[in-house]
Parts: C-alpha cells; structure tokens; sequence
C-alpha cells in the first residue's frame, strides 16, 4: 500500500539508530549541500530525514527552516514510491506538488531534483535535493553527481554510528570496570598475587585493610613474616594447604586461620588460592588468591551452636509436645516430653527411625493420626483441637496439635514437624472471656450510646449497636474503617489533636465533633475516650449531641430575640418595684425618650407622667398586687427635652419570681398613633360633610352595576333613599333610549381605571327623568372598598339650556337660510339698475332714466322691508325659546 513505506517499523528503527534526528548542524554535511548547489546551479540545496510524523533537515544551504510537517515533504515521496531519485521540472504544474505550501507560498519552490539516502540494507531515510524558485531542467551528469553526494552522506552515517558504537562500548567497559571493583568492594574480598620466585606479595586495598598491613611496608613483608602473625594452632593446617597447592597440577586451596593485629587480637581469615604460572620443571612461580574475614561469621558459628544447645535445652524441658517424622511416618527426632508420654502409653520410648504406628495401636487412633499426617503433606500447615473425656476422672482437657512441612537444603518436603500442647486452661479462660464479652456485649448494645474500642492507628476494633441507630451503620459494617473517614472535613483537624491528647495520657471529656450520617446529614458527637498504653488502645463513649445542640441554638435564638426585642426594640422594657422605682430600663430609652437607661434607675415612673394622667395610672398599677397582669390605655409621658408623648402600658407581677423580685412594664410609644387617630378622625369628619351633606351622589356597585352602597345625597338628587339602591341594579333606573350608550361606556371600566360617561337620563323617585352626569372609578382591587365607585351630578338644568341654545341655533341657521334668499332679489336686482345708470353715457332718456331711478327706490323700500321682517322673526325665535 502507498505510504506504508513512511511507516514501515524497520526503516523508522534503521533511522533511529544513527542517532541524527533533531542534533546541530555540523560543517561536513554544510559542505555537501553548498557541493550540491553549485553542481546544479540551484540557490538551495537541503539533506532531509523523514520519520512517520515530519522531515527534518540536517544541512539546509540557502533555505532558513530546520523542517516541515510530512503532509509537505517533497522528499517523501521518494520513499513512499521506492524511487532512487525524483525530478520535477516545474512543481507549479505538477498536480502532486502545486497545493503544497512551499510550492503556493513563501519560499514559492519552482524546481526539486531528489536523490535518494538509502542504506546497504536497502531502507530509504531521506533524500539529498537541491531546490530553485523558477522552474528549470538538469542533465545527467548533474544528477548522478547528486546521487554520488547521497551516497557520501549515508556513508558519513555509518560512519558517526560506528564511533558512537564504539564510543559506547568503552563507556560500557568502564562502567563493567567501575561495577566490578565495586562488586569486589562491596563483598569484602581481598585480592592477592603472590610471586613465589621472588617472595613478593601483592594486595589490593581491601586485602590489605584485611591483613591488617600498609602499602609502604608491603615490599619488606614476605612468607616467613606472615607466618610469624598466624596463630600457633592453625600454622601447621596452613603450612599442610600451601605444600598441597604447590603440588603439580594444582586444584586450588582452602584454608581458615587466626591472623595476630597490631593490637594483638587475632582476626579469623579464609584464603583461596591456586597456582597459574609454573616453570618448565613444573616449579610453581605465580599465584593468585582471595583473602576474606570471617572473623564475625567464626563469632556468628560459635553463637549459633550456643543458641542451639539453648533451644534444645528449651524444648527439652517444655511440658508441650514437639516430634517431626519423615515421609514414611518414622520418627526424625522428638523433644523429651514426647519420649515420656510415649513410654507411658507404651512401655516404651520410640527410637529415632521407628515408624511412629505400631501394631498395639488402635485402628480408630492409627487411622485419624495417618489422616492428620497425610493432610499435612497435601495441604500444609493446619492445626487441629481435640478435646479429650476421661468418664473415670470426671474431667474434660483440650489439646492443639499444629502440623507444618519440613524441607530439606534443596527445598524438597523431606517430612512433617508436628506441636502439640495442652490448652485446657486457655479454652477454659476463652469460654469465660467468651461469655464475658456476650454479657458485656448485651449490656453495649443496650446502651443508647456508643460505645467503642479504636486502635492506635485510628480503626474500629469493636462498636456497639448504636451506631445503627446514631450513624446508620451496623457494627459490621464499621469495624475495620478508620474513624476519620466519618468525621466532617471541617472537624478533622481537631479531632486528630483530640486523639492525639488522648494518647499522651490526657483524657478527653466533652468533646464536640460531627460525624457524617450513612444518608449523609450531619450528626454532632459529644465524646469521651480514653487511652490504654499497655493495650495500645482508644476506649471511647460518644453521644448522640443533636437535642443539645437543637436546645444551644434555640437558647441562642431566644438570647437573639431577647436582645432584639429589649435592646433594639421600639418598646421600653423596665422593671419597678412595688412603690413604683426603676430597677432595670432597657436601652431602647434612648431612642424613645432620648436619655441612656442609666439616668432612670432609682428614678419614680410616677414622676415622668402628666399631671392630668398620674393619677389613674397610679391606681391602675396599684391593683397589680392582685392580678398577674394589667394593660393601662394611653397616658402622657415627658422625654428627655420635656415634651409630652403618648404611651401605653402592660404590666406584669413577677414579684414572686427570684431573677426579676419587680414588675415587669412594657412602655409602647403611641405618639404617631394618636396622631393619626386624630387625622382620621378629622378625615372621616371631613369625608362626611363631603358624602352626606354634598351635591353629587356617590354609589359603589360591583361589577354587574349592582348597587352595594349610597350616599345619603342620594335623598336629596333623587328622593330616593339609601337603602333602596343597595341591592338593586342601577341598570333598572337609566333611560331606555340612553341604556345601550351607558351599558357600553360602563364595561370599559373592567380594562381601564376611570371611564367618564356623558349625560343621561335617570328615573327620579317621583317617576319623572332627571339628567345625570357620572365618572366610575374600579377600585374592585382595593380591600376597602371592593368595587366601582360611581360619582353622579344631576346637569339636568344644564342639558335644558344646551338644548335650549341648539333649537335656536337651528331657527336662527333656518331664518338666515331663508330671509338670505328674500333678500339676494331685490339687491341684485338694485345692483343692475345702479349698473345700467352708469353705463348709460347719456343714452337713456329722461323718462327712461327717471324710470329707472323710481326702480331703484322701489328695490330699496323692499330691501328695507325684507331687513324689518328679518329683525321681527328673530325677536320672535328668541322670545318663544326663552319662554321655553
């Protein structure tokens, strides 16, 4: 498939391993480039490399970028089709190449000539290419110049991998170097060379801090001076190991001895040597060796044999039972307790090799011991209880017996190791403990509160039922989990410092903390634990704090609330005594009365009251002796500045009770209130000499004109009294001819807040119409009133002079229409004759023109005539309306 060579594993590994990608340009691979350019006489010259993701440029003579994404590599493509070299004239033309970047933009490459670098092994790395901005042609020579050049550049390759190789393998060498003399190091040994002919000894560093010895003195130290520092007793094995090795051919030796120090001490020492020169004659002449101290493992054996002598002492005098057998079920070896109580079963004692069932045994005993013996070697470890009945003693004991496999130097099972002890006193001390913790357990899971043991690391041990109950969580649940995981976030920093003072030895009592609830609300914990040392554990008892801090935070509201209400209350809240003197005034004095509460204590409340009010609130106060609590309406109180308020009081005996030994007074200021009760008292005044004693009517109907109340007016317009709207539609009284016209003004009042409807005419009590004028308002949202408000003035009066002053209007239009007609005639006939004299020019004779000037004078006496008429009918329209 095209491309898969870009990808192929094996050319990217051959890549890789020059180790060139992404290193500094270096002159050898600059000068072949610049080479390049000049053989094709191209002004960029460039060797590219090319792995699975981009190119990268080694040497670029005469283009300035290190590299480009594949997607616009040139020299891909001589990998991707497995060509040796690629030449493309005009890359502007080429389809492959003309959307590529370089080719489209900046540097705009017109002309590429390729050639391929390819290993000896065939894989293809990159391309040696010269590049031009115009499109151009090489020959031949120039290009099997550039193939040579490629193949130089390859050749250089192989070359820098082979110094890195090498360079590697002698770093590699000195590493193995530096880790052997540190391996030497680090195991103690000494290493020696000794030249027999000359009696000279060579050590290294470490033998000779083993020998005890210093460099400078090494050259005078031969044979018979290490002979004199080994010690007297090992000197013969030594001399005895040397000739040995000496003899021809040799295997080697092995020999341990004492070595005399400086301070006198001997130091126990292994050597192992062996021969590997020897003369013609076979005469040994060099020697190699390694000297080691084994002076702690020589202490080390003699303490372990001590040890050994110790444990068989132990077990031997053990009352348990200790024995081990091989895979054939004969004993290897048993301590002395075994050996009795086989001797007492038996008559005799088993002997090391016996096997460990014998024919008196009984088939049920034989048979269960073969079943432990062979579980052992199935399985493994396992121990076994057994509990014994002896009917003639009348007592019951218990023994455990462990089984384990014993293994050889090899790691092969080589047989069984077997333990047997009596533990009648520890199974009779579990039952009692057993059902001690069953009878505490019961009395735990009784308690309503919990009750725990925590380990030093912070786990549950052990937890009583309330957990369920206070936390959501069955003690199985919970033990194992460390405390902190159920402690609020915000509360583990102090609970750790709890636990922390707990297990210095400080006890903890009353500690507030809150733990995270199964359905995960809080829930407030008030503990107390305490630490046992010697068993390394917390004892705690926690309580369920809910109701106590329900009861806090409700104290701390009501300590709120009084606070609120006796310090930033409107109200004075004080205490006097019997005869009437402050004890306590609270800070609201202040603001009411403009003094501090201090300026009153000791005061009489008596004193601060007016004149004309003093004395029936002193004989209202004094019936409190009686009574547990009294209200005393409005009286005058003076402030600070001397002017009088209005308050009133409710008191309250507490005499009897011990915190307060007073009466408790309530002091409201009721100034603004009287005020207003005035205000509305003068409003209400005024409200009813507006309704009741006005000229307008004023109704309220709901939304279907039903009347709900009328203004006593309403006698006075309509002679028709309150009562006898309310109930009734207003509907039933308006004009039939005017009932649409009003019907449609009134329903606007639903969508809009006033509506003003134009006269109409409204039945009177006394069966007559009367003319209304109205203006509705919905106050239908108003809790006062609920309703439309309706104000009627009766225009009937002015709707007789408006009609009055229209019909003359019309007689008078209706006389100017017809007198103007009357009068257009004789004028215009007037107007002609006027006309003909003026034009005449002495044409008309004299009777003719007297004539006509006897014409004139007749129009002019009709015109007068018409003009009297006119004023007549007038006068007589105006008169006949105003006796209308």
């Amino acid at each position: 498939m095209k491309g898969s060579n870009i990808l192929n594993t094996n050319r990217l590994k051959t890549l890789m391993s020059y180790d060139v990608m992404d290193t500094h340009p270096e002159v050898i691979y600059d000068e072949i480039t610049s080479l390049a350019a000049s053989i094709c006489n191209t002004p960029a010259s460039i060797i590219s490399l090319v792995d699975d993701k981009r190119q990268f440029f080694k040497s670029h003579f005469g283009v300035e970028i290190n590299g480009t994404p594949l997607k616009d590599s040139f020299c891909k493509h001589l990998i991707i089709d497995d060509i040796d070299t690629l030449v493309v004239e005009d890359m502007h033309k080429d389809k492959r190449f003309s959307n590529y970047s370089m080719v489209k933009n900046d540097p705009n490459v017109g002309f590429y000539a390729g050639a391929s670098l390819t290993t000896e092994n065939g894989k293809r790395l990159g391309t040696l290419c010269v590049l031009d901005y115009e499109p151009r042609q090489i020959n031949e020579t120039q290009i099997e110049s550039l193939k040579t050049l490629a193949k130089q550049v390859v050749q250089l390759f192989e070359l820098r991998k082979s110094k890195k190789t090498e360079e590697d393998q002698k770093l590699d060498l000195e590493r193995k170097g530096k880790l052997l003399d540190n391996i030497v190091n680090a195991t103690g040994i000494g290493i020696w060379e000794r030249n027999l002919n000359e009696d000279l000894l060579t050590l290294n560093d470490q033998a000779l801090e083993i020998y005890g010895l210093n460099r400078a003195s090494l050259s005078e130290f031969n044979t018979d001076n290490w002979f004199d520092l080994i010690h007297e007793e090992d000197l013969p094995e030594v001399k005895k190991n040397m000739l040995a090795c000496f003899t021809y051919p040799s295997v080697g030796c092995s020999v341990q001895y004492r070595m005399q120090q400086k301070d006198g001490s001997y130091k126990w020492l292994q050597e192992i040597g062996k021969v590997l020169q020897w003369s013609d004659d076979k005469k040994p002449q060099l020697m190699y060796g390694t000297v080691q101290d084994i002076t702690e493992k020589k202490n080390y054996t003699k303490e372990l044999q001590r040890i050994k002598n110790n444990q068989d002492a132990m077990i031997n005098s053990s009352r348990d039972l200790m024995w081990s057998i091989d895979l054939d079920f004969n004993l290897i070896t048993a301590n002395t307790a075994f050996h009795d109580l086989v001797e007492k079963i038996q008559g005799h004692p088993f002997k090391e090799g016996d096997p460990v069932f014998s024919d008196t045994t009984p088939k049920q005993i034989r048979d269960k011991w073969k079943a432990y013996y062979q579980r052992a070697l199935t399985s493994g470890r396992f121990s076994v209880k057994q509990k014994i009945q002896n009917p003639k003693k009348f007592w019951t004991t218990y023994g455990l017996t462990s089984f384990d496999l014993m293994y050889n130097k090899e790691g092969e099972t080589a047989g069984i190791t077997c333990f047997s002890k009596d533990i009648t006193s520890e199974v009779l001390s579990q039952q009692v403990l057993i059902s001690a913790k069953e009878e505490m357990q019961k009395i735990m899971d009784t308690s309503l509160d919990i009750i725990c043991t925590i380990d030093q690391e912070g786990y549950f041990l052990s937890v009583n039922q309330a957990s369920k109950a206070i936390w959501g969580y069955d003690p199985k649940d919970i033990i194992g989990t460390n405390y902190i995981e159920l402690v609020h976030e915000d509360d583990k920093p102090s609970t750790k410092n709890s636990a922390a003072n707990a297990s210095s030895g400080k006890k903890v009592f009353n500690f507030e903390n809150r733990y995270i609830h199964k359905n995960g609300h809080v829930v407030p914990m008030l503990w107390s634990s305490n630490w046992d040392e010697k068993e390394g554990v917390y004892y705690c008892i926690a309580k369920d704090n809910t109701e106590k801090k329900k009861a806090e935070l409700e104290l701390e509201n009501s300590e709120r609330r009084f606070k609120t209400l006796v310090q930033e209350s409107n109200d004075i809240i004080s205490i006097i005594d019997i005869e009437g003197n402050f004890t306590y005034v609270s800070p609201s004095t202040m603001k009411i009365l403009g003094a501090a509460p201090e300026k009153y204590i000791g005061t009489n409340a008596f004193d601060y009251i007016h004149i004309n009010d003093v004395q029936r609130v002193r004989e209202i106060f004094n019936s409190i002796i009686d009574i547990d609590s009294i209200e005393i309406d409005s009286f005058r109180l003076r402030d600070i500045n001397g002017e009088w308020k209005w308050f009133e009081n409710i008191i309250t005996n507490q005499l009897n009770e011990p915190s307060i030994n007073g009466v408790v007074v309530t002091t409201r200021d009721i100034t603004e209130k009287k005020k207003a009760e005035e205000q509305l008292e003068n409003s209400e005044r005024r409200y009813k000499t507006l309704v009741q004693e006005g000229s307008d009517m004023i109704c309220i109907v709901d939304e279907n004109a039903v009347f709900s109340y009328a203004s006593p007016t309403c006698t006075k317009i309509l002679e028709i009294t309150p009562e006898e709207f309310v109930g009734r539609n207003a509907f039933d009284f308006v004009h039939p001819d005017d009932y649409n016209s009003v019907y449609n003004e009134f329903i606007k009042i639903l969508d809009i807040p006033q509506v003003n409807i134009k006269p109409f005419r409204f039945r009177h009590g006394a069966g007559h119409w009367v003319w209304l004028e109205t203006a509705i308002t919905n106050k239908i949202d108003e809790p006062t009133i609920k309703g439309i408000v309706v104000n009627s003035k009766d225009v009937t009066t002015k709707v007789q002079h408006l009609k009055a002053i229209e019909e003359q209007n019309a007689q008078l239009k209706k006389i100017a229409w017809t007198q103007s007609h009357i009068v257009r005639a004789p004028v215009a006939r007037l107007m002609g004759l006027i006309d003909l004299l003026r034009d005449d020019k002495e044409k008309l004779k004299s009777e003719e023109r007297e004539q006509v000037l006897n014409y004139i004078i007749t129009s002019a006496d009709e015109i007068d005539h018409v003009i009297k008429d006119i004023v007549e009918n007038t006068i007589n329209a105006i008169e006949i309306e105003d006796i209308k």
